[in-house]
């Protein structure tokens, strides 16, 4: 292609031509190559893809007291929390496996929303990341452009899950690591005025990624949650992560509830 002209007008006629040409031939790649040089950060797929099991401890310091937090997962999507309160033995469990998500509220165990569920296996249930497959999961992976998280440039892409979940992945230009994940948290209570979930706008910001059999893990998080009328943050500190250890299906199962919901 020639542009012929003179002067100023020329080369403004000829730096058009070239964006439009770069936009229009390197999206699609450009989000390709991105996601490739994240799984190579992480450890690399074969490394990935060779974990089937997770055992995570963290201490999460909230603004009131200290809690510890056991996370189970195993694939494809079955995750189970167990969280116990600084002073507390008995831990307090909530899962998502095949088919539903649970909680216990003052000792009942409750069953929640499909729609939480669903949610849920998408979003933390999802073994290896937002990113990692996502073709095949079915998620929609755009582009964004670039964005500062902290003083550190990062790559911003829009992940749509298949059930329609959207979340903000910010990959940190030199390590292509996730550095924050920012999205709309489903919260089991319903808005009385509106019939629906509330929301909370959350933020997670990922650190201090260590080597765990090969595969890359952040071992600090901070997190921070508006809507509702409040914030709260938490700063979450993880002393072991453990892969392929023993875990039976059976563990995300909701427990047997009495007759008298007891």
């Amino acid at each position: 292609m020639r542009v012929s002209g003179n002067g100023a007008g020329a080369r403004l006629a000829l730096t058009a031509v070239i964006g439009v040409l770069s936009a229009a031939g390197a999206s699609a790649q450009t989000v390709d190559e991105l996601v490739s040089k994240h799984v190579a950060a992480r450890g690399g797929y074969e490394k990935l893809r060779a974990v089937s099991t997770m055992k995570i401890t963290r201490t999460v310091a909230t603004p009131f007291t200290n809690v510890q937090v056991v996370i189970y997962k195993k694939r494809p999507d079955l995750i189970r929390w167990e969280q116990t309160p600084k002073g507390q033995t008995e831990a307090i469990p909530r899962a998502i496996n095949a088919t539903g998500a649970w909680d216990l509220a003052q000792g009942k165990v409750m069953m929640r929303p499909d729609t939480l569920a669903v949610e849920g296996r998408e979003t933390d249930g999802d073994f290896d990341g937002l990113l990692i497959d996502w073709q095949k999961k079915g998620h929609t992976v755009t582009l964004e452009g670039k964005a500062k998280v902290g003083t550190a440039d990062a790559y911003k892409l829009k992940v749509t899950t298949k059930r329609g979940t959207v979340r903000d992945v910010y990959l940190d230009a030199d390590t292509f690591l996730e550095a924050q994940i920012v999205g709309k948290v489903r919260l089991p209570a319903i808005d009385p005025r509106t019939k629906e979930h509330r929301f909370n706008d959350t933020t997670l910001v990922f650190s201090d990624y260590r080597d765990v059999n090969g595969v890359k893990f952040p071992f600090a998080i901070d997190e921070e949650r508006t809507g509702g009328g409040i914030t709260q943050s938490f700063a979450t500190f993880t002393d072991k992560i453990e892969l392929n250890v023993p875990i039976d299906d059976s563990l995300f199962a909701a427990p047997p509830q009495s007759p008298t919901g007891k």
